[in-house]
């Protein structure tokens, strides 16, 4: 435990009525708690609205509602050209439901005009004000978060005196700005203002969502103390941070017990100078196939959390198949059974996929029934349907499970191995307890290299996905090697050259190679041991004695007079990293260089200084990779 988080434990325990700033660290304690939710037109797109409930629903989900404890009222603004505001509820369930009334309503009505101003006076009439249907409990914290996107300077600064008379009553009003900044809402009355920007909505930072509840709801009011000492737990089928017991003190005090991290799923990536794949997720150009476990381990809220990431993913793609570059997407549900819930051939607009996927009564609960699951037979179907998806297009199979069986006839393994060994991907998301790492684990013994990830790391998880997704649209083209460092792969291509010519002819001739794809292929870069290593191997894989009487090749490397230095093909200068044989570089032997199989070794290279005219021998091109930036076609 840290100091400060020691100082804060003592503190609770010997001060028990002092005043202190913060009193809950997932859930609130004891607050009646109003959010609203702006389903304006100033919010631009349904997207962009269905990224705002997801950051709500991570608020809020895990919190424990109960009448004695917190109530949470949820405000619809302008959905449907109508505000909806109803009691506070005190059943969790309900608010994921309220929500997804919101989310549907921005699909099927659209979006339309409002104001601050109407925003404000409707929750006087509705919560705040004397005659207000739903009001507040007695002796009771009050906090307002108004999640707003509108940005009329006088529109704002209307309703500053309302405001302010909220504060009078009691009520902290925090304001969640998107995509405006604070400088519009200078001239009203607010207790906490928070940014997000509109690129941020898809994927908001756990920062931000700790910002609004410690900052914006747990915080006590001035002159208000804890009447009994209270630490605030989560609902038993959390999936967030981890939470802490007190217990009363007897003598020694101990440090409270935390559930043990779950440890990284994968290793840092290489570092390295290397060409990454372009990830833009609006240009992927692959299949799909989402399966989803639907037992009773996932749960209702679970579940909610899945459907709001698988949401945002798709909702950032392209579907439509007039488009070069788009996305087919299937979907499999299951529990002790599996079901094919989407068809790939169904959608060529993801709207119409991410409406379909809040509406579908067969993904609106869990299978309260059993907490058995087949993730085996769920695979089998995946198979199956990936295999008939478009041929020559990179395939992917993500799994998201809570619950995991390895063993019998529900063990998934082979199957899994089936299907990465036919060129396909696998992608595991375990929706887990913080201390359920033995889940996390056995489940990503299915995923591919690097593609194995845990709710709990859920403030990253769908930058996580997006990754993982561009990895799938990452390769080469027909024939081209790519490279790999550490299973991650980079937009880097390499290809042998075929007959033997001077490192002048071989210069030329790369371009030539590539002109199917980019036509910028150049003699290799050489930028690290790492790389240096694989690419040695790679030429000896490649290596055909009977045409070559040695594995040596040429790379993008020569001496510039006009400058005096030696300059790689792609411009760059300052290398950091070099391989010269012992004596070189010599420029009495030449001014280009090639990369030489040393004497006694296989795959031990050095650079040799060569003339660039005389000296024949073969080279080693490089490409980019197809990715979301080059588009490669179908094999």
């Amino acid at each position: 435990m840290s100091v400060q988080a020691w100082t804060i434990f003592l503190a609770f325990l010997l001060f028990p009525v002092a005043v202190c700033g913060y009193e809950c660290y997932v859930t609130p304690c004891t607050r009646d708690v109003i959010i609203v939710v702006d389903g304006s037109s100033s919010m631009q797109t349904s997207t962009y609205i269905s990224q705002e409930i997801n950051v709500i629903t991570k608020l809020t989900y895990s919190w424990t509602l109960d009448y004695s404890k917190v109530r949470l009222a949820l405000v619809g603004a302008y959905f449907g050209n109508e505000f909806n505001g109803l009691d506070y509820f005190t059943d969790s369930s309900l608010v994921e439901k309220r929500l997804q009334s919101f989310r549907l309503a921005a699909m099927q009505y659209g979006l339309f005009n409002g104001d601050f101003n109407t925003t404000v006076r409707f929750l006087d009439e509705r919560y705040v004000g004397q005659r207000a249907n739903f009001g507040p409990r007695t002796n009771v914290q009050k906090r307002i978060v108004i999640f707003t996107s509108h940005s009329g300077e006088k529109d704002i600064a209307s309703t500053k005196n309302t405001l302010q008379k909220f504060g009078q009553l009691g009520y902290s009003v925090t304001l969640v700005g998107i995509g405006v900044s604070e400088d519009v809402y200078k001239n009203t009355y607010y207790h906490k203002f928070v940014t997000i920007q509109w690129f941020e909505l898809g994927s908001v930072a756990q920062s931000i969502i700790d910002t609004i509840t410690e900052e914006g709801i747990c915080f006590l009011d001035q002159g208000w103390t804890t009447p009994k000492q209270e630490i605030c737990t989560t609902t038993p089928t959390t999936t967030r941070a981890p939470t802490t017991t007190t217990k009363k003190s007897t003598g020694t005090v101990k440090p409270a017990t935390t559930p043990k991290p779950v440890p990284p799923t994968h290793a840092p990536f290489p570092v390295g100078d290397y060409q990454d794949c372009s990830c833009t997720t609006q240009s992927l150009y692959i299949d799909i196939v989402f399966v989803v476990d639907v037992s009773e381990g996932m749960g209702l809220g679970g579940l909610m959390m899945v459907k709001a990431e698988i949401n945002t993913l798709v909702g950032q793609m392209s579907l439509d198949p007039e488009i070069q570059k788009h996305v087919q997407v299937g979907l499999i549900k299951y529990s002790n059974e599996s079901e094919i819930v989407f068809k790939p051939s169904e959608y060529t607009n993801e709207d119409e996929f991410t409406e379909d996927l809040w509406t579908d009564p067969r993904l609106e609960d869990v299978d309260e029934k059993t907490d058995e699951v087949n993730l085996h037979l769920a695979l089998q179907q995946a198979a199956k349907m990936i295999g008939s998806m478009r041929k020559g297009v990179k395939k992917v199979v993500v799994i998201y499970a809570a619950s995991y069986n390895d063993e019998g006839d529900d063990d998934a393994r082979q199957i899994a191995a089936n299907i990465r060994e036919s060129g396909y991907e696998i992608i595991t998301v375990a929706f887990v307890e913080p201390e359920s790492s033995s889940l996390v684990m056995k489940i990503g013994e299915l995923a591919s290299p690097r593609m194995n990830f845990t709710s709990f790391r859920d403030e990253l998880l769908v930058d996580e996905l997006e990754d993982a997704l561009c990895q799938v649209n990452c390769y080469c083209p027909n024939g081209w090697k790519q490279l790999v460092l550490e299973d991650r792969k980079y937009g880097e291509c390499f290809f042998p050259t075929k007959i033997d010519a001077s490192w002048t002819a071989t210069k030329f001739e790369c371009p030539i190679l590539s002109k199917e794809h980019t036509g910028n292929g150049h003699l290799v870069y050489v930028n690290s041991a790492l790389k240096n290593t694989f690419l040695n191997k790679f030429y000896m894989d490649h290596w055909d004695p009977e045409n070559q009487e040695k594995p040596n090749y040429d790379i993008g490397l020569s001496y510039d007079k006009a400058t005096q230095k030696y300059i790689w093909v792609n411009g760059v200068t300052n290398n950091p990293y070099s391989n010269w044989a012992e004596g070189h570089p010599n420029l009495s032997k030449g001014e280009c260089v090639m990369s030489k199989q040393e004497a006694g070794t296989t795959t031990d290279f050095k650079w040799n200084s060569i003339n660039c005219q005389t000296d024949s021998g073969r080279g080693l091109c490089q490409e980019a990779a197809c990715d979301s930036d080059f588009y490669c076609p179908p094999n």
